[in-house]
């Protein structure tokens, strides 16, 4: 009986391995429009985003983006470069997340958000108001 355990044991511990090392949306991400990478990490067991790089970070007086389209005139000095567009997302099984909020700096607008890992390696990544099914649905490349 105990050679019968010892020689189940790499079998779970490769099983536990693998589960531990399932794909998550963690990383760098090239956003549809191809402007502007969010880096997508962790906040506690959640997963939220950033901006982290623009194609063209200056305006045409060259200074540094600013959220000039937001709602809040007091946010509207706020630089685009790091900001936080992403938040909230939960697992909501392999390979998706769901219940998490995505800030759009282009209208200023807050948006329900649920992404989804693509077997093509990409990420889904769909924004709605109220109903997933009257969303809109963006495909970002992983860049690391």
């Amino acid at each position: 009986m105990l050679r019968f355990v010892f020689s189940l044991l790499p079998a779970l511990l490769a099983t536990t391995s693998v589960d531990a090392q399932s794909p998550t949306p963690v990383g760098v991400w090239l956003h549809a429009n191809k402007r502007i990478q969010v880096e997508i990490a962790p906040c506690g067991d959640q997963l939220c985003g950033k901006i982290v790089w623009f194609r063209w970070p200056n305006d045409a007086q060259g200074r540094p983006l600013v959220d000039l389209k937001n709602p809040d005139p007091a946010l509207r000095t706020r630089p685009l470069l790091g900001l936080a567009i992403l938040h909230g997302l939960r697992r909501a099984g392999d390979g998706s997340w769901q219940d998490g909020k995505i800030y759009n700096p282009d209208d200023g607008g807050d948006y329900s958000a649920q992404v989804s890992l693509q077997h093509d390696g990409a990420l889904s990544v769909r924004a709605y108001v109220i109903d997933p099914n009257l969303g809109e649905t963006q495909i970002w490349t992983r860049v690391r």
